[in-house]
Protein backbone atom coordinates (compact mmCIF):
# COMPACT_ATOMS: atom_id res chain seq x y z
CA UNK A 1 0.00 0.00 0.00
CA UNK A 2 1.19 3.21 -0.75
CA UNK A 3 2.65 5.74 2.20
CA UNK A 4 1.03 8.65 2.65
CA UNK A 5 3.27 11.45 2.76
CA UNK A 6 3.01 13.72 6.64
CA UNK A 7 -0.11 16.36 6.27
CA UNK A 8 -0.61 17.09 9.81
CA UNK A 9 0.86 19.24 11.82
CA UNK A 10 1.79 16.19 14.05
CA UNK A 11 3.18 14.18 11.38
CA UNK A 12 4.91 16.72 9.84
CA UNK A 13 6.51 17.23 13.10
CA UNK A 14 7.38 13.92 13.68
CA UNK A 15 9.07 13.42 9.92
CA UNK A 16 11.08 16.32 11.21
CA UNK A 17 12.03 14.46 14.17
CA UNK A 18 13.44 11.86 12.76
CA UNK A 19 15.40 13.65 10.08
CA UNK A 20 17.09 15.62 12.79
CA UNK A 21 17.21 11.85 14.24
CA UNK A 22 19.35 10.81 11.20
CA UNK A 23 21.02 13.59 10.40
CA UNK A 24 24.65 12.44 10.85
CA UNK A 25 26.23 15.73 12.03
CA UNK A 26 24.70 15.58 15.05
CA UNK A 27 25.86 12.48 15.42
CA UNK A 28 28.61 14.87 17.55
CA UNK A 29 26.60 16.16 19.72
CA UNK A 30 26.54 15.26 23.55
CA UNK A 31 24.58 11.71 24.63
CA UNK A 32 22.59 13.78 27.03
CA UNK A 33 20.89 16.03 23.46
CA UNK A 34 20.70 12.73 21.42
CA UNK A 35 18.77 11.07 24.18
CA UNK A 36 16.40 13.48 24.55
CA UNK A 37 16.03 13.52 20.46
CA UNK A 38 15.48 10.01 20.68
CA UNK A 39 12.71 10.59 23.38
CA UNK A 40 11.46 13.53 21.92
CA UNK A 41 10.81 11.23 18.05
CA UNK A 42 9.14 8.45 20.42
CA UNK A 43 6.87 11.11 22.31
CA UNK A 44 5.72 12.32 18.28
CA UNK A 45 6.03 8.93 16.82
CA UNK A 46 3.67 7.13 18.74
CA UNK A 47 0.85 8.89 19.02
CA UNK A 48 -0.90 8.43 15.68
CA UNK A 49 -0.26 4.58 16.01
CA UNK A 50 -1.48 4.80 19.66
CA UNK A 51 -4.94 6.57 18.72
CA UNK A 52 -5.37 3.59 16.07
CA UNK A 53 -5.30 0.92 18.41
CA UNK A 54 -7.31 2.61 20.82
CA UNK A 55 -10.33 3.79 18.59
CA UNK A 56 -13.04 1.70 17.45
CA UNK A 57 -12.44 -0.97 14.72
CA UNK A 58 -13.45 0.34 11.25
CA UNK A 59 -15.36 -2.17 9.19
CA UNK A 60 -13.62 -3.78 6.76
CA UNK A 61 -15.47 -1.83 3.97
CA UNK A 62 -13.93 1.11 5.29
CA UNK A 63 -10.82 -0.54 5.19
CA UNK A 64 -10.69 -1.63 1.33
CA UNK A 65 -12.11 2.05 1.00
CA UNK A 66 -8.78 3.49 2.02
CA UNK A 67 -6.70 1.28 0.39
CA UNK A 68 -8.41 2.03 -2.70
CA UNK A 69 -8.05 5.30 -2.41
CA UNK A 70 -4.11 5.12 -1.77
CA UNK A 71 -3.69 2.92 -5.02
CA UNK A 72 -5.99 5.18 -7.33
CA UNK A 73 -3.63 7.17 -9.76
CA UNK A 74 -4.94 10.63 -8.47
CA UNK A 75 -1.94 12.49 -10.80
CA UNK A 76 -4.19 11.32 -14.31
CA UNK A 77 -7.41 12.34 -12.65
CA UNK A 78 -6.22 16.22 -12.55
CA UNK A 79 -4.89 15.76 -15.45
CA UNK A 80 -7.95 14.77 -17.00
CA UNK A 81 -10.11 17.61 -15.27
CA UNK A 82 -7.60 20.07 -13.26
CA UNK A 83 -9.09 19.25 -9.98
CA UNK A 84 -6.54 18.70 -7.31
CA UNK A 85 -7.01 15.59 -5.34
CA UNK A 86 -5.01 13.59 -3.33
CA UNK A 87 -4.76 10.41 -1.35
CA UNK A 88 -3.78 12.45 1.82
CA UNK A 89 -7.16 14.01 1.63
CA UNK A 90 -8.72 10.81 3.43
CA UNK A 91 -10.38 11.02 6.23
CA UNK A 92 -9.53 7.78 7.91
CA UNK A 93 -10.25 5.71 10.77
CA UNK A 94 -9.49 7.72 13.75
CA UNK A 95 -11.36 10.88 12.43
CA UNK A 96 -14.17 9.01 10.65
CA UNK A 97 -14.78 7.14 14.22
CA UNK A 98 -15.25 11.15 15.34
CA UNK A 99 -18.04 11.60 12.55
CA UNK A 100 -19.51 8.87 13.44
CA UNK A 101 -19.61 9.02 17.11
CA UNK A 102 -20.91 13.21 16.46
CA UNK A 103 -23.52 12.04 14.30
CA UNK A 104 -24.91 9.30 16.77
CA UNK A 105 -24.40 11.30 20.10
CA UNK A 106 -26.15 14.28 18.73
CA UNK A 107 -28.71 12.20 17.20
CA UNK A 108 -28.50 14.06 13.86
CA UNK A 109 -30.95 12.80 11.25
CA UNK A 110 -30.15 15.17 8.28
CA UNK A 111 -26.90 15.68 7.13
CA UNK A 112 -24.67 18.11 4.39
CA UNK A 113 -21.30 17.12 3.33
CA UNK A 114 -19.81 19.82 1.83
CA UNK A 115 -16.69 18.05 -0.28
CA UNK A 116 -17.22 13.99 -0.23
CA UNK A 117 -14.06 13.09 -1.84
CA UNK A 118 -13.94 9.01 -2.44
CA UNK A 119 -16.48 8.85 0.75
CA UNK A 120 -14.96 7.88 3.73
CA UNK A 121 -16.56 10.74 6.05
CA UNK A 122 -19.56 10.17 4.51
CA UNK A 123 -20.52 6.55 4.98
CA UNK A 124 -18.88 7.17 8.26
CA UNK A 125 -21.37 9.44 9.49
CA UNK A 126 -24.52 7.66 7.20
CA UNK A 127 -23.25 4.85 10.21
CA UNK A 128 -23.96 7.06 12.59
CA UNK A 129 -27.87 7.73 11.25
CA UNK A 130 -30.97 6.53 12.15
CA UNK A 131 -32.61 4.45 9.42
CA UNK A 132 -34.78 7.17 8.07
CA UNK A 133 -31.68 9.37 8.08
CA UNK A 134 -30.30 11.26 5.38
CA UNK A 135 -26.87 12.45 3.83
CA UNK A 136 -26.73 14.79 0.99
CA UNK A 137 -22.60 14.76 -0.58
CA UNK A 138 -21.69 17.34 -2.72
CA UNK A 139 -18.49 16.60 -4.65
CA UNK A 140 -17.25 18.12 -7.84
CA UNK A 141 -14.99 15.11 -8.99
CA UNK A 142 -16.75 12.60 -10.86
CA UNK A 143 -14.16 9.91 -10.19
CA UNK A 144 -14.39 10.06 -6.84
CA UNK A 145 -17.59 9.96 -6.70
CA UNK A 146 -17.79 6.71 -8.64
CA UNK A 147 -15.28 5.15 -6.06
CA UNK A 148 -17.80 6.35 -3.24
CA UNK A 149 -20.75 5.17 -5.17
CA UNK A 150 -19.36 1.64 -5.48
CA UNK A 151 -18.04 1.60 -1.60
CA UNK A 152 -21.42 3.11 -0.40
CA UNK A 153 -22.77 0.25 -2.04
CA UNK A 154 -20.78 -2.39 -0.65
CA UNK A 155 -21.69 -0.82 3.00
CA UNK A 156 -25.28 -1.22 2.44
CA UNK A 157 -25.81 2.43 2.32
CA UNK A 158 -27.34 3.99 -0.49
CA UNK A 159 -30.95 4.27 1.12
CA UNK A 160 -29.32 6.92 3.06
CA UNK A 161 -26.73 8.44 1.32
CA UNK A 162 -27.69 11.23 -2.03
CA UNK A 163 -24.68 11.89 -4.31
CA UNK A 164 -24.65 15.47 -5.82
CA UNK A 165 -22.16 15.97 -8.54
CA UNK A 166 -20.62 19.84 -9.44
CA UNK A 167 -19.54 22.71 -8.14
CA UNK A 168 -20.93 22.83 -3.87
CA UNK A 169 -21.93 26.36 -4.17
CA UNK A 170 -24.05 25.82 -7.07
CA UNK A 171 -25.65 22.55 -4.90
CA UNK A 172 -26.39 24.44 -2.33
CA UNK A 173 -28.32 27.12 -4.31
CA UNK A 174 -30.22 24.05 -5.35
CA UNK A 175 -30.51 22.93 -1.82
CA UNK A 176 -31.58 26.38 -0.67
CA UNK A 177 -34.19 26.44 -2.57
CA UNK A 178 -35.78 22.87 -2.01
CA UNK A 179 -36.20 24.62 2.02
CA UNK A 180 -34.03 21.96 3.58
CA UNK A 181 -32.76 22.03 6.74
CA UNK A 182 -29.78 20.08 8.39
CA UNK A 183 -28.98 19.13 12.21
CA UNK A 184 -24.92 18.35 11.04
CA UNK A 185 -22.82 20.24 8.27
CA UNK A 186 -19.57 18.37 7.37
CA UNK A 187 -17.27 20.82 5.28
CA UNK A 188 -13.84 19.76 3.58
CA UNK A 189 -14.18 20.99 0.07
CA UNK A 190 -11.44 23.88 -1.29
CA UNK A 191 -10.12 25.92 1.04
CA UNK A 192 -10.39 29.61 -0.81
CA UNK A 193 -14.33 28.94 -0.25
CA UNK A 194 -15.25 27.61 2.97
CA UNK A 195 -16.37 31.70 4.44
CA UNK A 196 -18.32 31.62 1.52
CA UNK A 197 -19.83 27.95 2.22
CA UNK A 198 -20.28 28.44 5.97
CA UNK A 199 -21.50 32.70 5.11
CA UNK A 200 -24.15 31.05 2.65
CA UNK A 201 -25.27 28.18 4.92
CA UNK A 202 -26.20 30.91 7.76
CA UNK A 203 -27.51 32.97 5.05
CA UNK A 204 -30.12 30.37 3.94
CA UNK A 205 -30.36 28.89 7.00
CA UNK A 206 -29.30 25.63 5.94
CA UNK A 207 -28.35 24.79 9.19
CA UNK A 208 -30.72 24.57 12.29
CA UNK A 209 -30.37 26.42 15.61
CA UNK A 210 -28.71 24.36 18.05
CA UNK A 211 -27.06 22.29 14.84
CA UNK A 212 -23.01 21.62 14.80
CA UNK A 213 -21.51 22.83 11.29
CA UNK A 214 -18.00 20.72 11.49
CA UNK A 215 -15.07 21.97 8.96
CA UNK A 216 -11.75 19.38 8.43
CA UNK A 217 -8.48 20.93 7.75
CA UNK A 218 -8.72 23.77 10.14
CA UNK A 219 -5.15 23.58 11.13
CA UNK A 220 -3.86 23.02 7.70
CA UNK A 221 -0.09 21.33 8.37
CA UNK A 222 -0.17 24.26 10.90
CA UNK A 223 0.48 26.92 8.63
CA UNK A 224 -2.00 28.88 10.73
CA UNK A 225 -0.27 29.86 13.50
CA UNK A 226 3.36 30.17 11.47
CA UNK A 227 4.38 33.09 10.16
CA UNK A 228 2.62 34.80 7.17
CA UNK A 229 5.86 34.44 4.89
CA UNK A 230 5.43 30.69 5.73
CA UNK A 231 1.49 30.42 4.74
CA UNK A 232 0.49 29.15 0.92
CA UNK A 233 -2.62 30.53 -0.27
CA UNK A 234 -4.76 28.08 1.01
CA UNK A 235 -3.50 28.42 4.09
CA UNK A 236 -3.81 32.19 4.32
CA UNK A 237 -7.56 31.10 3.13
CA UNK A 238 -8.05 28.80 6.06
CA UNK A 239 -6.07 31.56 8.68
CA UNK A 240 -9.08 34.20 7.83
CA UNK A 241 -11.64 31.71 7.59
CA UNK A 242 -10.55 30.98 11.36
CA UNK A 243 -10.81 34.31 12.42
CA UNK A 244 -14.40 35.14 10.30
CA UNK A 245 -15.65 32.07 12.28
CA UNK A 246 -14.30 33.38 15.81
CA UNK A 247 -16.08 36.76 14.92
CA UNK A 248 -19.26 35.18 14.14
CA UNK A 249 -21.55 35.86 16.63
CA UNK A 250 -24.31 33.35 15.32
CA UNK A 251 -22.00 30.45 16.21
CA UNK A 252 -19.44 29.07 19.05
CA UNK A 253 -16.78 26.59 18.07
CA UNK A 254 -13.54 25.05 19.05
CA UNK A 255 -10.55 23.77 17.34
CA UNK A 256 -9.81 20.23 18.08
CA UNK A 257 -6.32 19.25 16.84
CA UNK A 258 -7.32 15.71 15.26
CA UNK A 259 -5.20 14.97 12.39
CA UNK A 260 -5.14 18.52 10.24
CA UNK A 261 -7.33 20.40 12.43
CA UNK A 262 -11.28 20.01 12.90
CA UNK A 263 -13.07 22.89 13.65
CA UNK A 264 -16.89 21.97 15.85
CA UNK A 265 -18.98 24.86 15.81
CA UNK A 266 -23.01 25.02 17.30
CA UNK A 267 -25.13 27.37 15.67
CA UNK A 268 -26.77 29.50 18.81
CA UNK A 269 -28.58 32.22 16.88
Amino acid sequence: MKTLRPITPHSILTEKLKQLRNDPSLKETSEVFQKELNRVYNLASGLDKYLEENTTSEPAYLASLSQETREFDWEADRLKDDVFLEAEMLSGHVEGQFLKTLVSATKSKNILEIGMFTGYSAISMARGLPDDGELIACEIDDEAAAIAEKNILSAGLEKKIKIIIGPALDTLNKISKQNLTFDLIFVDADKQNYTKYVQYILKRNLLRIGGLCVVDNTLLQGEVYLDESDRSEAGHAINSFNQYLNNEKRMEQVIIPLRDGVTVSERIR
